[in-house]
């Protein structure tokens, strides 16, 4: 039986006590970390509210296309607690090709 289609939401998320020290463990112990944001497929990236909320602001508008649901919420399953690397520069590509098509 296969998987279904991977979903490419945006999604802000307060993360919870145990997400918290799970993404602390992955990316830097003392990196402060209470939010989340996922990107699909493309990746996620570990931050503070302020950081993570910046560019969920910015890149729900201009990378619009890239994402069929943009969203916050205070609950969701994170299977990966590991910040992509580089993962603007991932958006920002996957965004050009699909313009020139």
């Amino acid at each position: 039986m296969s998987e279904p289609p991977a979903h490419n939401d945006l999604v802000f998320v307060t993360l919870s006590d145990e997400q918290i020290a799970l993404a602390k463990q992955a990316n830097g112990s003392r990196k402060k970390i209470t939010h989340a944001l996922l990107c699909g497929t493309y990746g996620q990236m570990f931050g503070t509210e302020k950081q993570c909320a910046k560019y969920y602001n910015v890149w729900s508008d201009i990378f619009r296309r890239l994402f069929d649901q943009v969203y916050d919420t205070e609950v969701y399953p994170i299977k990966c607690f590991e910040s992509t690397f580089n993962l603007v520069m991932l958006l920002i590509e996957k965004d050009d090709r699909d313009a020139r098509h």
